[in-house]
């Protein structure tokens, strides 16, 4: 009996995401998704590192700063000489960008870093879909980049200073008191990758380790993933099972439709945010999608766990489920979790 753990940091509104596990040569293993914001560092990953001998692979999903915020406070530790290697894409193409969230300077700063190291080691090739890891006995496959999404960052010099909201065209006003079901039936619109190439790199993982699969999707974008499963085979009547999944953007209403949601069968969706922010992740559309969904057998529970308290996200003014809603849909919500222990 092996057991692995997913520990979710509170890492802001970012994703930071340590995992341990026991490898087929029975020694421990550690790996680092993402490094949230710049104080994930000092107030979670910090305290870990410092009580691990390694930190034998960092991934990055994508050069946005609530994501390597806390990887480049941590090179700049002195807990440094404990990262064996950092994987990621755009090492060669990140572009001048005028935004506070595609981050060149921090990009320029981990590509120095590396260059400079002497054992630091990172991937040669670009991770796309076809990409295919077994770090002894863990196994992760990507559906998230396809190469178009890589061409398209590619020729993006500069995505320019865009308002969030000028991305998509959405006319529709969501009232808050707005049933589930009516939420549900909100037409699901995406940003267009050319204006959102960003996230249209982002690695989305599964991760299998025994007879479990986690789905972390970082942020990426709907209609790459809907790609990816679709030619990987998978499709309504055959569905791919995981045992936990890790939303897209932080439970974004444009990153996660109804049509990808056809595709998997899951129970426990974990949401990465603390509610903060302008874009106040999540969106109760993507919870609403998930709970009224054609494919869903009211008879089996859904978990959607949550890794602040529920006062962060009430001070932040998210909807969150009521009681009289979690009791009528059969599911439940896990506030302040970050911690997943599994003996496989």
């Amino acid at each position: 009996m092996s057991k692995f753990i997913l520990n979710i940091f509170q890492a802001f509104t970012g994703d930071s995401i340590l995992i341990n596990y026991i490898g087929i040569d029975s020694k421990q293993y550690n790996i680092l998704i993402d490094g949230g914001m710049p104080n994930t560092f000092k107030q979670s990953i910090k305290k870990v590192v410092q009580d691990i001998d390694y930190l034998d692979y960092i991934f990055l999903t994508h050069i946005d700063r609530d994501h390597i915020g806390g990887v480049l406070k941590l090179i700049e530790s002195s807990y440094q000489n404990k990262i064996k290697n950092i994987f990621f894409n755009s090492g060669n193409i990140i572009k001048i960008q005028n935004t506070t969230l595609i981050s060149e300077n921090d990009g320029k700063v981990l590509i120095k870093y590396i260059n400079e190291s002497t054992s630091i080691k990172t991937n040669k090739e670009e991770i796309t879909i076809d990409s295919h890891f077994d770090f002894n006995g863990l196994k992760i496959d990507f559906f998230s980049p396809t190469y178009n999404a890589l061409e398209a960052f590619n020729k993006n010099y500069s995505i320019g200073s865009i308002k969030e909201e000028a991305l998509i065209s959405d006319t529709i006003q969501i009232k808050t008191t707005s049933s589930l079901k009516e939420l549900s039936k909100i037409e699901f619109s995406e940003k267009n990758l050319n204006n959102d190439s960003a996230n249209g790199v982002s690695l989305a993982m599964l991760l299998e380790y025994n007879d479990k699969k986690i789905f972390l999707l970082g942020d990426a974008k709907d209609s790459i993933l809907i790609e990816t499963l679709e030619n990987k085979g998978y499709k309504n009547t055959e569905r791919l099972k995981v045992d936990y999944m890790k939303l897209s953007h932080h439970g974004s209403k444009f990153h996660t439709s109804n049509k990808f949601l056809s595709l998997i069968d899951c129970l426990n969706f974990i949401i990465s945010t603390n509610g903060s922010g302008k874009s106040r992740h999540p969106n109760i559309e993507v919870i609403a999608r998930i709970l009224c969904h054609p494919n869903r057998e009211i008879e089996q529970k859904v978990y959607f766990y949550f890794n602040y308290p529920k006062e962060e996200y009430l001070k932040n003014n998210i909807r969150l489920l009521t009681l009289d809603e979690e009791k009528e849909y059969n599911c439940e919500s896990i506030y302040d979790k970050t911690l997943f222990e599994m003996e496989v």
